[in-house]
């Protein structure tokens, strides 16, 4: 039988093969909107046909919405209920009411009956089941007991009949008369659906579940070996039956700064990898019985694997197993919101997922893009369009960073109808639709000489409530994104398998914990001519302890810790002495006021220093060659895009533009959102046609490089070769 959960090499047998099981009659087993390679990336396919993964997501569908979307060619559709959350049903011991549920798919297939429908149905424990087991609910290291119960997700009793609920739920939609309207099941669980703990800042989860699942889990990574577990935690005394979960100042407590030191605090480490093991041991055991239940007829998507930017509680609130997520079978889609804190115009509303990763596991992306237009509620977190312009923009911006990287999205309206009531904002969506159905004609595959390196499992050594690495994945994104080229993103798992393909840049975000084979992996990057980025404390973390040898051996650069220190660093101006004209904007100096305890102050010995501590002018940011490899070091995220496009330019990247732009760039695609405005002068790879997508106007063709004058804060989209005959808007 076909398996639709991995990505398909696109053939002319296997085209045909899919064409035959949904032709089928009565073929139950066969996926409704199967999952294909289609041009280098993951696409549906409707009836024979490529169709990029573009939905509307409203809490309900209603009338109005659904006659203007149907126009505009949106086809495939994501809903939560008009008043509530669609949920299991579940309102008593073995009892289920698909009342709701049935509601909304009868209004969809009356509404659009021809489109598909993902809905998302959250996994909640009912109030009455979790006041009945106290014992499976969540608990917390703050001892704080006051607000509502929720349940654990290592909870075996909750999964257990939670389970069987979602199977009926399952049932239930294949028997009943919209079956043929279901594409899949978005499942949800924890706060917000998003697979979050529940009430993450009490620090979860110290329920009877949790500590279960931890012995379970220890026995299993110490193979019941007792004498090793004491030798790894430094006590003498515990016993897998004794183990307990880490308490609150065990948690906030460090050995060496914001450090744990694994030979002292082995205990804590193993905690975390157990909590987030939890979570997506939760996900693939719901997701495998919608695929169980449907014979692998329905999809399942969920929202998992977001690259951190909460700004508390790091270690229980981020998502920190993402590359587990990427490896289940059971899962066909992961989904996530962009990022909340670069939303604003002018800034890159950029993917918050390990991207390039996610796609070498075969899963689709959908890009959960929830910008609050201005037709939002004023009172409403996040509304930074004041007009129907800036409304545009964010709108038009989400849409450049999705088909750049042939990826899906919804455009999601949390109000239902109000944020995108306009007939200005209906034809943009429109044409954004028509658009996208070209791009399936186009090449949609990644092509980047810039990749980042990450490891979220490095904050399981960072202690406190500190969050470490989502300042690097705030402020550094930020940075890249204006630099002048696209680059990739990868966990450092998939550099150890060999996954990851060469590039010229690449930059080891939040890499302070490396084991012996991801050292390994970097190590054999060395020798190409590459360009290495590190941040603040790479390869710290060591198994025997925490190490600045061991940072040396990694890096090639020598480093003295001091106890604490300021984190300014001022670039040196005469690095770049074409600032004012080349910059725009130009800001010396970068990083954060605060302390951080420790600090570490890199060697000038053989190394070019690009930027001083401010507050005692010793080395901070510093460049060494080491004429077969260049490494650079920098002690804090926030690395300035126009020292990056320095970079990128002497390791011989292409770099598309010079004017720190939010640029992002494909083979056959060019995206533009302008943090200044003016000529903007861009480069491309090969010489080909340009046409300016949103204007609807052909800039030349044929052509290495083009100039166009953009406003500030506004967006653009380049074709990179010939418009289709509807480009001008018209149908």
């Amino acid at each position: 039988m076909l398996r639709h959960s991995t990505v398909l090499q696109p053939s002319g047998f296997l085209w045909l093969g899919v064409t035959l099981l949904i032709a089928a009659p009565g073929a139950r087993s066969a996926p409704l909107t199967p999952i294909v390679a289609h041009r280098g990336a993951p696409a549906f396919l409707v009836k024979d046909r490529p169709e990029p993964a573009m939905f509307l997501f409203e809490q309900e569908v209603l009338d109005k919405d659904a006659g203007e979307f149907r126009r505009a060619g949106f086809r495939l559709y994501s809903c939560i209920e008009l008043n509530s959350f669609l949920d299991l049903g579940w309102v008593g011991p073995g009892q289920l009411d698909f009342t709701k549920l049935d509601k909304v798919l009868a209004g969809f297939a009356q509404r659009l009956p021809d489109c598909y429908l993902l809905p998302r149905v959250h996994l909640w424990a009912p109030q009455w089941w979790v006041e009945e087991h106290p014992s499976e609910t969540m608990g917390y290291a703050t001892g704080t007991s006051d607000g509502p119960l929720h349940e654990s997700f290592a909870s075996e009793l909750w999964q257990e009949q939670a389970g069987e609920c979602l199977r009926k739920l399952v049932r239930h939609i294949l028997d009943g008369p919209w079956a043929d309207r279901v594409m899949g099941i978005h499942v949800a669980g924890g706060e917000a659906g998003e697979w979050h703990p529940w009430r993450p800042t009490d620090l979860p989860d110290t329920s009877p579940a949790m500590q279960s699942a931890f012995e379970q889990y220890l026995r299993e990574k110490y193979t019941g070996d007792i004498v090793a577990l004491r030798k790894a935690w430094g006590d003498p005394q515990v016993t897998f039956d004794s183990r307990s979960i880490p308490t609150e100042t065990e948690r906030h407590t460090g050995d060496l700064g914001l450090f744990r030191d694994p030979s002292r605090s082995r205990k804590v480490v193993d905690y975390y990898e157990c909590f987030h093991t939890a979570t997506v041991q939760a996900i693939d055991h719901f997701c495998r019985i919608v695929k169980e239940e449907s014979s692998g007829r329905l999809l399942t998507c969920v929202l998992y694997g977001y690259t951190p930017d909460m700004p508390y509680v790091p270690q229980e609130q981020h998502h920190r197993a993402p590359g587990r997520a990427h490896r289940l079978e059971s899962v066909d889609m992961l989904a996530a919101p962009h990022s909340y804190w670069r939303r604003d115009l002018g800034q890159d509303g950029a993917f918050r997922t390990y991207l390039d990763s996610l796609l070498l596991h075969g899963k689709m992306f959908i890009d959960e893009s929830d910008d609050r237009t201005h037709l939002a509620d004023a009172r409403v977190w996040g509304r930074f369009a004041q007009n129907l312009d800036q409304s545009l923009a964010v709108l038009q911006r989400a849409f450049i960073n999705v088909v750049t990287h042939g990826v899906g999205m919804w455009y999601m309206d949390h109000s239902s109808g109000r944020w995108f009531d306009d007939p200005a904002m209906r034809k943009t969506f429109a044409e954004v639709k028509r658009w996208a159905d070209h791009s399936m004609s186009l090449p949609r595959g990644r092509q980047c000489e810039v990749a980042v390196i990450c490891c979220p499992e490095s904050e399981f050594y960072v202690a406190g409530s500190t969050d470490l690495s989502a300042q690097y994945y705030v402020e550094q994104m930020g940075e890249l994104s204006r630099a002048g080229a696209p680059f990739a993103r990868y966990l450092i798992d998939d550099l150890v398998q060999g996954a990851v393909p060469a590039h010229k840049v690449y930059l080891f975000l939040d890499c302070w914990r490396l084991t012996p084979p991801q050292r390994r992996a970097v190590e054999n990057l060395r020798g190409a001519g590459a360009t290495l980025i590190w941040f603040y404390a790479p390869g710290f973390v060591t198994d025997e302890g925490l190490s600045c040898a061991a940072m040396g051996e990694l890096t090639g650069i020598t480093f003295s810790r001091q106890l604490g220190g300021g984190m300014i660093v001022q670039v040196d101006p005469d690095m770049f002495p074409d600032r004012h004209s080349t910059y725009g904007a130009w800001r010396e100096g970068f990083g954060a006021v605060d302390e951080q305890r420790p600090r570490f102050v890199p060697s000038e010995q053989d190394a070019q220093v690009w930027g001083r501590f401010s507050d005692t002018r010793e080395p901070a940011l510093v460049v060494k060659d080491t004429g077969q490899w260049r490494v650079v070091y920098t002690p804090r995220p926030g690395l300035p895009w126009y020292v990056l496009n320095r970079l990128y330019h002497e390791a011989g990247v292409h770099v598309y533009c010079d004017t720190g732009d939010n640029l992002t760039a494909s083979p056959a695609w060019v995206g533009l959102h302008t943090v200044s405005g003016g000529t903007k002068r861009i480069r491309l790879p090969q010489p080909c046609p340009v046409y300016d997508a949103f204007g609807h106007r052909l800039i030349a063709d044929s052509t290495r490089e083009f100039t166009v004058d953009l406003p500030e804060k506004t967006t653009a989209l380049f074709l990179l070769g010939r418009p289709p005959s509807t480009a001008s808007g018209r149908q």
